[in-house]
């Protein structure tokens, strides 16, 4: 999610905890692509990762060694989906609105395909995925109210963007293959392994939406603080 970096009048918070990592290595990569290769590429090439992990999660009610193919394809993606960005600034092409609007969409379409095809999967009930749809979204919706409300573009919380997410998922993913997805009674329920770790990822960003909504409302409070109409002197008009 590099689409704003070009955009000198909004702040940009990327305090992610790979950043280090990735302003060492992104840059490095771009300007050692070919010429030939531009953003929309690259953009590009992070939808097909998409679909390549929406199936693999699908193909995993025959085989979980597909989860191996998943893993691949969110590392495909992490590399398309941040280095579109960097190599527009890199050439020093960047397109603003243009850039915004197809980087946050394809974000979009991502998000949903590798969530749902989560419930797709024997490893966890389709409601669970929805519910870390709406977790996710809800999140991306805090970001663009900051983005509008206050000029700054936050992609980071607690040390938190997209690249931990996919780390997170890639993790997470290894731990149900090697344990074989047990199942846990809780509550007189029946949870599967990645169905809680579903679950604990969907509670974790709707804390973090809540207070970071709570937050942010009382930093545009002093910002913009309530008007207060002056009385008018009897008499007046």
């Amino acid at each position: 999610m590099d689409a704003l970096d070009s955009n000198s009048s909004k702040a940009r918070i990327n305090n992610i905890s790979l950043g280090p990592f990735e302003r060492r290595v992104l840059p490095w990569m771009a300007v050692r692509l070919p010429e030939w290769v531009i953003p929309d590429h690259l953009t590009g090439l992070g939808l097909a990762a998409t679909l390549i992990i929406g199936a693999a999660y699908w193909l995993t009610n025959f085989n979980s060694n597909w989860l191996w193919v998943v893993n691949a394809g969110l590392v495909l993606h992490w590399w398309a989906d941040s280095l579109d960005g960097t190599l527009a600034r890199v050439r020093h092409i960047e397109r603003e609105r243009y850039g915004l609007f197809v980087d946050h969409f394809s974000d979009a379409i991502s998000t949903f395909v590798i969530c749902f095809a989560m419930g797709l999967s024997n490893f966890m009930e389709m409601n669970l995925a929805l519910l870390l749809i709406i977790a996710y979204f809800s999140m991306t919706i805090l970001v663009y109210l900051v983005t509008i409300a206050r000029g700054v573009f936050k992609i980071s919380f607690v040390g938190f963007g997209p690249t931990e997410v996919r780390l997170a998922i890639i993790i997470s993913n290894i731990i149900v293959w090697w344990f074989n997805n047990p199942t846990f009674n809780i509550l007189g329920k029946r949870f599967t392994l990645f169905s809680l770790l579903a679950l604990g990822a969907a509670l974790v960003l709707f804390s973090l939406f809540l207070s970071f909504g709570v937050i942010e409302g009382r930093k545009l409070y002093k910002l913009d603080p309530p008007k207060f109409r002056q009385p008018t002197k009897s008499g007046d008009q």
